[in-house]
């Protein structure tokens, strides 16, 4: 199971590399090659950390009320009765 730590760096490298988030559904072991993969492709580019970040937080955000949302709905529809 992939820890938040490593969903959350694995949205900021595809972030720095494609410019948007991984897909909701991707499994854990997507993310996990996804992290090792972009890791060693960014590794020391320095000029692309800073200016490709921007927006991720905003849109990680985003992501984790989406997750949230879901989360709630289907707990809301189901019930605990």
């Amino acid at each position: 199971m992939c820890t938040p730590f490593v969903r959350k760096e694995a949205n900021r490298l595809n972030w720095l590399i494609k410019g948007q988030l991984i897909d909701i559904k991707a499994s854990d072991s997507v993310v996990e090659s996804i992290y090792e993969s972009y890791f060693k492709r960014l590794w020391n580019n320095i000029e692309r950390m800073e200016y490709g970040s921007i927006g991720f937080e905003a849109a990680y955000k985003a992501r984790e009320a989406e997750v949230i949302n879901a989360e709630l709905e289907f707990v809301a529809n189901r019930g605990y009765d």
